[in-house]
C-alpha cells in the first residue's frame, strides 16, 4: 500500500507544482501573447547574437538608434527564449515560461517549509504565490529573476536554519548565470544583505547566532564580485543602477511600471495578502523577526510603487505568512485550536515532492502543452498586425516605418528584415524619441515635422490611431493596406520633402 500510495496520493509539493504548471499552460497559455509584444524582441536579439556568435555592442533593430551603444543586459535569457522558439516555436517559449514560474511558485512552499511551517500552510501560501506571481506571466528575462531569487531564498533559510556553509556556496555562481540573465540580479544582494542586517539584529534566528554574518558577508563580497562575470563588466552595474532611478515620463507611459491599480482584480488580490501581514501581527501572538518585518516592509514598498514588483513581495515575505499563521492560530482558543489540530494531522511527514508517479503527470501537461494544445500560443491577431504583416511581401516597404510602439516587438519577430521605428524598450529608445512617437500617433501638431525627420515613408499603426485618420485625408499619403486592427499608409513617390 506504500508503494501505491507514492504513486497515487500527492505531496502537497507535488500538488502546487502541478498547479503552477496546469495554471500557467492552460489557464494563462493563451494570454502570455496576447497582449504583449516584447517578448518576441526578446526572442529576435536572441536569435541576432546566436547568429553573430557575440553579444551585440550598438543597435541593429532600429532605424532611430542604429549604430547607437547599447546594453544587452539580458542577453543570455534572450538567447535562451530564442533556443526555445527555434526548437518548439512559441509554444516552447511558453514552456520555458512556465517551467520558470512553476520553479518561483514552488519555492515559496520550500522556503516556508526550511522556516518549519506546517505544510498544509506552506501549500496555502504556494497557491498565494502562484495568483500573485501570475499577475505578470509573460515569455520575457524577468522570469529568470523570480525563478533565481526564489532559489536564493531557499538556500539562505537554509543556511539559516542549519548554518553549513556548503549551502551558501552554490549562490556566486548563479550569480553569475543571473547577471547575464537580467537586470534584477541586484535582488540576490539585497536578499543575502537582508539575512547579513538579519543575523546581527536577531542572531536567535539563525543556527549559527551572530557569527552566521560572517559567511553571509563573505558569500555577499563573492556575488559583488560575480556579478562582474558579464560582457559588459562595470558599465553593466552603471546602466542597471541608473535604470532604478528612471525616468519619471517613460515610467509613466511604461504600464508595468506604474503603481498598483487597486480598482483591477490584480490590485483587490495584492491588497488582501499586504494587509493579512499586519492583521497577523495585531494578534499579539506572532512573533516578528527583524529578518522577516523587514523583508515585508521592503518589498511591500516595492511592489507598491510599481506593480511589477509583486511577484518578488511574494516570494520574498509570503513563507513568514505560513509561520506567522500557525502562531496566530497557536495562541487562540476554540475555532483556532480547532483549526491548528487539524492542520497538524494534516501536516505528513512526506518529501517535497514525489518523483515519480506525479512528475509523469507533469510531463504529460508539458506533452499535451507542445502537441494539441500548441495552437493556442500565438500573437493575438486581434491586437497585433499579424494579417497585416503577412501581407508586407506584397506592399513596397522600401525606407524607414513608422510602427506603433506596443507593435515592435512583434514586427520585429515577424519581419526580422524590417527596423523598426520604436518598440518596447523604451529606456533605450530614450524621453526624446518617446515624447516624439506620442506626437505623432496622436497627431498633435507637429506630426508631420517627425515623420520627415525621420524620413519615414510608410506606417504601420492602429486603423483608429489619430495618425491613422490625419493620413488619410493627406494628399501626400496613400492607404495601401487596411483591416479591422491595422492600416498601412505610404508617402506617394511624387512627394519630396
Amino acid at each position: 500500500m506504500s508503494a501505491v500510495r507514492r504513486w497515487l496520493i500527492p505531496s502537497y509539493g507535488a500538488m502546487l507544482a502541478l498547479a503552477a504548471l496546469a495554471t500557467a499552460l492552460v489557464l494563462r497559455g493563451a494570454h502570455m501573447f496576447a497582449h504583449d509584444g516584447d517578448g518576441a524582441r526578446h526572442i529576435r536579439l536572441g536569435y541576432e547574437i546566436l547568429e553573430r556568435g557575440q553579444v551585440l555592442q550598438t543597435d541593429v533593430l532600429s532605424h532611430t538608434r542604429a549604430g547607437d551603444p547599447i546594453v544587452l543586459h539580458e542577453w543570455l535569457s534572450e538567447v535562451a527564449l530564442a533556443w526555445a522558439n527555434g526548437a518548439a516555436g512559441l509554444p516552447g517559449v511558453a514552456v520555458l515560461a512556465t517551467l520558470l514560474f512553476t520553479v518561483a511558485v514552488w519555492a515559496v512552499y520550500w522556503s516556508a517549509e526550511e522556516l518549519g511551517a506546517l505544510r498544509p500552510l506552506a501549500l496555502l501560501v504556494g497557491l498565494l504565490a502562484l495568483l500573485l506571481h501570475s499577475i505578470h506571466l509573460l515569455p520575457r528575462p524577468h522570469l529568470f529573476t523570480t525563478a533565481l531569487a526564489a532559489v536564493y531564498m531557499v538556500l539562505l533559510l537554509r543556511f539559516a536554519r542549519t548554518a553549513r556553509w556548503a549551502t551558501l556556496a552554490p549562490l556566486p555562481v548563479l550569480m553569475v548565470v543571473w547577471a547575464n540573465l537580467h537586470g534584477g540580479f541586484l535582488l540576490g544582494l539585497v536578499l543575502i544583505s537582508a539575512f547579513v542586517v538579519g543575523a546581527l539584529l536577531d542572531s536567535a534566528e539563525f543556527a549559527g547566532g551572530r557569527r552566521a554574518a560572517r559567511p553571509l558577508a563573505v558569500v555577499l563580497v563573492a556575488c559583488l564580485a560575480a556579478s562582474l562575470v558579464t560582457p559588459h563588466g562595470l558599465e553593466l552595474w552603471a546602466y542597471t543602477t541608473g535604470h532604478l532611478g528612471g525616468d519619471d515620463f517613460l515610467l509613466s507611459v511604461t504600464e508595468e511600471f506604474r503603481s498598483v491599480d487597486f480598482h483591477r482584480a490584480y490590485g483587490r488580490a495584492f491588497l488582501a495578502v499586504l494587509f493579512a501581514g499586519p492583521a497577523l501581527w495585531m494578534t499579539g501572538r506572532v512573533r516578528v523577526s527583524w529578518l522577516g518585518a523587514g523583508l515585508y516592509l521592503f518589498f511591500a514598498a516595492s511592489a507598491l510603487h510599481s506593480a511589477r514588483n509583486i511577484p518578488l513581495f511574494a516570494l520574498a515575505t509570503l513563507p513568514w505568512f505560513a509561520v506567522w499563521a500557525e502562531e496566530a492560530l497557536e495562541g487562540g482558543g476554540g475555532a483556532a485550536a480547532t483549526v491548528l489540530a487539524r492542520l497538524r494531522r494534516m501536516d505528513r511527514g512526506d518529501r517535497l515532492l514525489r518523483p515519480w508517479g506525479w512528475t509523469l503527470a507533469d510531463v504529460g501537461l508539458v506533452a499535451w502543452a507542445l502537441g494539441p494544445n500548441a495552437a493556442q500560443y500565438q500573437f493575438d491577431p486581434g491586437v497585433f498586425p499579424v494579417r497585416a504583416v503577412d501581407q508586407l511581401d506584397q506592399i513596397d516597404t522600401s525606407g524607414h516605418v513608422f510602427n506603433q510602439m506596443p507593435w515592435g516587438g512583434y514586427l520585429l519577430y515577424a519581419a526580422p528584415e524590417i527596423p523598426v521605428f520604436i518598440d518596447g524598450q523604451t529606456d533605450f529608445y530614450g524621453e526624446e524619441l518617446a515624447r516624439e512617437y506620442l506626437l505623432a500617433v496622436n497627431g498633435r501638431a507637429g506630426w508631420r515635422d517627425v515623420l520627415d525627420r525621420h524620413a519615414v515613408e510608410w506606417t504601420l499603426i492602429g486603423t483608429r490611431q489619430p495618425l491613422a485618420q490625419l493620413l488619410a485625408l493627406d494628399a501626400e499619403w496613400s492607404r495601401v493596406y487596411t483591416d479591422d486592427v491595422a492600416v498601412v499608409y505610404r508617402r506617394n513617390a511624387t512627394v519630396s520633402r
